[in-house]
């Protein structure tokens, strides 16, 4: 227990078994130092990286308790691209770009809570409306964690639209910020490389658990609304 990394997978561990169950505090970072044999700092890191992933709360002079989502079992709303696309009265093609086991970029590491070693599932596809680039998703999916997922259950429709149909996801959280499309995605947008682009990203989970995360990218001018 020398590293955050492995402090937070125990932390982890024990909210997935219901040792800690949804809403419980769970021990101070000093009594999970002392237990875990490894620094106070090293506690206040893993903890950190769970409080921002959502799984756990944090709060001064209250404490730590793990998320209270259990009550919300339902599945979580989320609207498919092919749904937006056809809302603008266009039609949707996709088309299945990639589908492969890979080492997670950081940022889906971080997301998803594993290792840099640690293999996911990459899913990336390209969409577009009456023959115009509309956008370019990548999907990195925790397998161990999902049910059995192959290249023909995505061939037609996109890994998110998979996964809302297949997993019971309690909550989501969403990121939208600034960024410049590179290398396949930006030939598939029809931009030149490096050109500015909206990009989405989007962790959902199950109960305690992260099992997706998603990285969407729209070409300049493209307008993002929602309706309460």
């Amino acid at each position: 227990m020398n590293t955050w990394q492995s402090v937070r997978a125990d932390v982890l561990e024990r909210i997935r078994s219901r040792e800690w169950p949804p809403g419980e505090l769970i021990p101070t970072e000093q009594e999970l130092a002392a237990s875990l044999g490894c620094a106070r700092a090293t506690v206040n890191r893993a903890l950190r990286e769970l409080a921002d992933s959502g799984i756990i709360e944090r709060r001064r002079k209250v404490g730590t308790r793990v998320a209270a989502t259990s009550a919300r079992r339902t599945t979580l709303d989320m609207p498919a691209i092919r749904t937006e696309i056809e809302a603008m009265g266009a039609t949707c093609a996709y088309t299945l770009d990639s589908f492969a086991m890979r080492l997670p970029s950081p940022a889906a590491a971080r997301a998803l809570q594993v290792s840099a070693g640690e293999e996911l599932l990459l899913v990336e596809a390209t969409y577009t409306a009456d023959g115009k680039p509309h956008c370019c998703e990548a999907v990195w999916l925790n397998m161990r964690a999902l049910p059995p997922l192959s290249r023909q259950d995505v061939e037609h429709q996109s890994a998110l639209e998979w996964l809302a149909g297949r997993v019971a996801l309690t909550h989501g959280r969403f990121s939208i910020l600034a960024d410049t499309a590179r290398g396949e995605f930006a030939r598939n947008l029809g931009i030149a490389e490096g050109s500015p682009a909206l990009t989405i990203e989007r962790t959902n989970w199950t109960d305690s658990t992260p099992v997706s995360f998603a990285r969407q990218f729209y070409p300049p001018q493209h307008r993002l609304v929602s309706e309460d």
